[in-house]
């Protein structure tokens, strides 16, 4: 109880580079580098603090993303919209799809997700949301992009394959609107492990966040067409990873990350933490802070 009131404490009081840099050592048992930033963690961490583009504002918003996927790429690519709700007692599950997945617009796993709405309780799904509704997911990742989005609760179709399971999550990383890597991820509910391949499908020998899966996964039959939307979507910034589902053959968008894993994920391998480093090129600070119609604050 008490370290929860600490963290409380700090991420209010403490000007945000000083929160992230005590985050990070405790994370990574390293102090962190804003000054030279050379690994990718670090780079993530100084674009958080820096980086204050508007369209992360929209992109980071589980609604509003679909709007830009849609500009960006001329059509609409993204996993479907059943419902959004400005409040959580607005939810009704009588009128939504039988397998849904519900998300809070302005955070990171604030999710339920059901293959079967009748073994949900209506109560319990708004009292869910009414709790994570009232969070700022700003205030303790300090990942800017959330900082101003609405909170609202977004519901989509539950995708599928076809066993009737979750499909794979295919999420690409683009540096400076170039796709390099794909990362897969594997049962992640219970024993999740990932992977990565580079762009000719050839896996890599590292992970981070998470152990790196034994698993062997077919090349996606739309790899070549998620490429090209992903680096459309990622034109002009830094930094983005696009995620996609692949559903009968066809691509969807799901969400864009700036900041995977809040930049305090731990490589099997260093030595890929400053390759990836070394991708992302960082814009200048003044550059960075120009382009924000206004500042954060902590």
């Amino acid at each position: 109880m008490f370290n929860r009131i600490n963290r409380i404490a700090l991420a209010r009081l403490l000007p945000p580079s000083l929160y992230v840099s005590r985050m990070y050592r405790k994370k990574t048992g390293e102090r962190l580098n804003l000054n030279n930033p050379l690994k990718f963690n670090e780079k993530l961490q100084w674009l958080k603090l820096n980086y204050r583009n508007p369209i992360l504002m929209r992109m980071a918003d589980k609604y509003e993303a679909k709007k830009v996927v849609r500009e960006r790429l001329g059509s609409d690519r993204s996993v479907p919209t059943a419902a959004i709700f400005d409040s959580p007692d607005q939810i009704r599950l009588d009128d939504l799809p039988d397998a849904l997945a519900l998300k809070a617009t302005h955070g990171s796993g604030w999710n339920i997700i059901s293959r079967d709405k009748s073994e949900l309780d209506e109560d319990e799904v708004q009292s869910y949301f009414r709790f994570w509704l009232g969070k700022s997911y700003y205030r303790y990742s300090k990942e800017w992009a959330y900082k101003y989005v609405r909170p609202r609760v977004i519901c989509e179709p539950l995708l599928k394959d076809e066993h009737g399971d979750l499909p794979l999550d295919y999420k690409i990383f683009c540096f400076g609107g170039q796709a390099r890597f794909v990362q897969v991820d594997f049962d992640r509910f219970t024993n999740h492990t990932r992977s990565f391949y580079d762009l000719d499908w050839n896996k890599l020998d590292f992970s981070f966040g998470y152990p790196m899966s034994d698993k062997k996964v077919s090349r996606p039959v739309p790899l070549e067409k998620m490429v090209k939307m992903a680096e459309k979507i990622a034109s002009g910034l830094p930094f983005l990873r696009v995620d996609f589902f692949v559903h009968q053959d066809h691509p969807y968008v799901g969400e864009l990350t700036f900041y995977p894993e809040n930049g305090l994920g731990k490589f099997t391998d260093e030595a890929w933490n400053l390759k990836l480093g070394d991708l992302l090129t960082l814009p200048s600070a003044s550059e960075s802070l120009n382009n924000s119609p206004r500042q954060p604050t902590a």
